[in-house]
């Protein structure tokens, strides 16, 4: 296991908004839990559906 940290441009649409941040993880899916506990609700729609996307940059740290 790799165990430098990553810094992750993510770059989050749905709900029609568009929120861009910078997350700093181990790993992809270290990233994606970030960004699911801060922007799950644009994600989803109100009955649950998936229509959000996340895209993504990754550069090393240091």
């Amino acid at each position: 296991m790799d165990s430098k940290r990553k810094r992750y441009n993510v770059t989050v649409e749905g709900n029609g908004q568009i929120r861009k941040n910078v997350i700093i993880a181990y790993d992809p899916e270290g990233m994606f839990l970030i960004v699911r506990k801060l922007y799950g609700h644009l994600l989803t729609d109100d009955t649950g559906k998936n229509t959000g996307t996340i895209s993504f940059q990754e550069t090393e740290l240091g």
